[in-house]
């Protein structure tokens, strides 16, 4: 009964997710500052709109935009396109946002060289640090012959992250990548960062701005063997990068917000050879996008079970070295070209659980099912025996790679030892000692019916006799 009660909810949870594009909402809460032009970016906003997204414009200053009212999300995913803003309304502050990722909405921070000191600190505590203010991102070898050096053309195959959760095959062999004006980061030690796009080998970090006579004097006679290099080069620079929490909330970082401009949204520029080609933003910022509003890459545990063989219901209590199964059923989250989403199966050949006790005593992996018909999902299972020792132990599932949900599930059941007329009468194990035991006796026996015969043989006469 609590097994079909448990498939209904999983039903009617499926059904109402499947209404949304987005595995977690539509609500989007865009934060603007106020020398933006928002008409300069319409063509990307178009694209969310036409995703299904409801995009709401607020101010970072406005005190009317209100992540929760009443402890209740008011919006499932945030664009704060605030770079160098250096005051912000009480609901939107660097404390008030951590805690609004804590419980799950989506961010996506768009930035520029002109990054305020309170976004730096914010950003440090994703493990992000930043480069100067006012460093741009150059590139005197791969930028249009007629824009500034600062304008660099990115090719996709070498410079974007080779995941397939994030970005499709289709935006990896795209056009070239116009990144704008940007600024570069480099990652810390963070375990959840992913680093989605980096600079080419030939960029490095600059200011991009005339030299007066004073400072090219300077600047000549420090480009000896005491002149300062880079900081930032080649690959080591950052351009785009993701976070995803433990609670699968994601987070996105990137450096140049003009890349979103109407200019380079399925634009034609012409490359160092001369050449024209088709610029694939559009194509990149939507995976990214929706990667991090959670279109794609999420996956989610629809229901485990664990019995023993031969059986189909699960137990709270096993006995040591009874053959067990374990089985967990996995689904992921599809869109389809005409807005819809749906739950379907999800194949992976890296899955494994650990039936632990503090530590885990066995760890194996789990094997798709092709029995079983994959309707939402599909079916795992792992068929091992209960280890030679009795207690609580925990059925465990992790499974945490870079650009899908994080997955952890637990199931409780206890191993208990045998009852004392449960053990078997012979203990396979022992048959040396029964042998030796009953060798002994035999040859006691032996030894005293030949001692007790070769003396009865014998009369007392015999015995003066022989003194």
């Amino acid at each position: 009964m609590r097994l079909a009660l448990s498939a209904v909810l999983s039903l009617f949870g499926l059904a109402g997710l499947s209404a949304a594009r987005s595995s977690t909402g539509d609500r989007v809460l865009v934060i603007l500052e106020p020398q933006l032009v928002q008409d300069d970016y319409s063509k990307f906003w178009a694209s969310l709109k036409e995703r299904g997204y409801e995009l709401t414009f607020k101010g970072p200053k406005d005190d009317t935009a209100k992540l929760f009212e009443y402890d209740e999300p008011q919006y499932d995913h945030l664009i704060m396109y605030a770079p160098s803003a250096k005051a912000f309304a009480e609901s939107l502050s660097p404390r008030a946002l951590l805690n609004a990722q804590f419980n799950g909405i989506n961010t996506l921070y768009l930035l520029s060289p002109s990054i305020s000191e309170i976004n730096r600190d914010t950003f440090r505590e994703y493990d992000l640090e930043f480069a100067e203010r006012d460093s741009l991102l150059l590139d005197a070898f791969s930028h249009p012959p007629d824009a500034p050096l600062s304008t660099v053309l990115l090719p996709p195959p070498s410079t974007l992250v080779h995941n397939a959760a994030i970005l499709s095959p289709s935006t990896l062999s795209a056009g070239p990548i116009v990144y704008p004006s940007g600024t570069v980061h480099s990652l810390g030690l963070n375990p959840y960062l992913v680093e989605v796009l980096h600079a080419p080998k030939t960029a490095y970090v600059g200011e991009e701005r005339p030299l007066d006579a004073d400072e090219a004097e300077v600047e000549a006679a420090t480009s000896g063997k005491g002149a300062k290099e880079a900081i930032l080069t080649g690959k080591k620079a950052a351009l785009v990068s993701a976070m995803q929490t433990r609670d699968n909330a994601r987070i996105g970082f990137v450096g140049s917000g003009a890349m979103l401009r109407d200019e380079y949204w399925g634009a034609t520029v012409k490359g160092p050879d001369g050449r024209s080609h088709e610029t694939s933003n559009a194509e990149f910022i939507s995976d990214f996008t929706k990667w991090l509003f959670q279109e794609t890459g999420v996956v989610k545990v629809i229901s485990t079970t664990h019995h023993r063989e031969g059986e189909s219901g699960p137990l709270e209590l096993y006995r040591i070295k009874d053959d067990l199964t374990y089985s967990m059923t996995v689904a992921a989250h599809y869109t389809t070209p005409n807005g819809t989403s749906y739950w379907g199966p999800w194949h992976a050949d890296d899955l494994q659980m650990d039936f632990t006790m503090l530590d885990p005593h066995i760890r194996t992996a789990l094997k798709e099912d092709k029995s079983v018909t994959p309707e939402l999902g599909t079916t795992y299972t792992a068929k091992f025996r209960a280890p030679d020792r009795h207690g609580v132990f925990k059925f465990v599932v992790e499974y945490w790679r870079p650009g899908w949900s994080y997955i952890r599930t637990s199931d409780t059941a206890s191993v208990i030892p045998f009852r004392h007329d449960e053990y078997p009468r012979f203990i396979d194990g022992a048959w040396p000692f029964y042998t030796a035991c009953f060798s002994m006796s035999f040859a006691f026996l032996l030894f005293c019916t030949i001692w007790v015969s070769t003396t009865a043989d014998r009369t007392p006469g015999d015995k003066k006799k022989s003194e």
